[in-house]
């Protein structure tokens, strides 16, 4: 499943060079009229063109149609007659996105029939077997210590929380995080015997597993799945 879904990232972008580069040589034997390094090489483009990546190979769809409808709305006042500056909407564009991609989250978490309430048990670690958290220009720290984790959902925009896992046990089925990371950061503390993979989208982002594993520690067979979308942010393993 990982293998396929990097294939096709790359694959997505290759095309998306390949017009580029396609255009900008009708441009240079002078077969169109149009400042075509302009329209590509520009911010609103590369947001369009993020946007696609995520659409077709991701499941996070709505955050790809946002980044392509605000790339297209930039682009408008270069096609009408009317002014627009980034000023002026980047943030009723920001709070309008982070609302969206809030709810549809949480409703594909709560259809789940995994969005009860969560209450933490008397040493402060939730035993729940599904993680839900959400972090908003803030954070904090969070333990869980299910002996069947199934999962769970982390949102995190302009913030991010730490995720103590290290007395929580894998299901037998494994384990699979959906992870929303746009200009924040998410971490993970786990036990180091723990089988780690990631098939989420990482766009101006980045993933790292900086624990420390003994040579001769057992590792199990289940795994600890991450996918979702880190878009301009950073989701870090560690273990103690």
């Amino acid at each position: 499943m990982e293998d396929k879904k990097s294939v096709d990232r790359r694959n997505i972008a290759a095309i998306l060079l390949i017009l580029a580069g396609g255009l900008l040589f009708l441009e240079t034997f002078d077969v169109v009229d149009i400042n075509l390094k302009y329209y590509i090489f520009s911010w609103k483009t590369l947001m369009i063109a993020i946007g696609v990546i995520i659409v077709v190979s991701s499941e996070q769809r709505l955050t790809g149609y946002i980044l392509m409808g605000a790339g297209l709305l930039f682009w408008l006042p270069s096609f009408a007659s009317y002014n627009v500056s980034l000023h002026q909407v980047f943030w009723p564009l920001v709070l309008i996105a982070i609302g969206l991609i809030i709810i549809t989250r949480r409703h594909k978490h709560d259809s789940s029939g995994r969005g009860r309430r969560q209450v933490a048990g008397e040493d402060g670690s939730f035993p729940t077997d599904y993680i839900d958290d959400v972090s908003i220009f803030g954070g904090g720290i969070k333990r869980y210590s299910s002996q069947n984790l199934k999962g769970g959902n982390v949102t995190a925009i302009f913030g991010g929380s730490e995720i103590d896992l290290t007395t929580a046990q894998l299901s037998s089925e494994g384990t699979v995080v959906d992870l929303f990371t746009m200009f924040g950061g998410t971490k993970f503390i786990i036990p180091g015997s723990w089988q780690v993979k990631s098939e989420a989208t990482s766009l101006f982002g980045g993933f790292s597993d900086k624990r420390h594993i003994k040579p001769d520690q057992a590792v199990t067979d289940k795994v600890f799945l991450i996918k979702g979308v880190v878009f301009f942010g950073g989701v870090e393993i560690k273990s103690y």
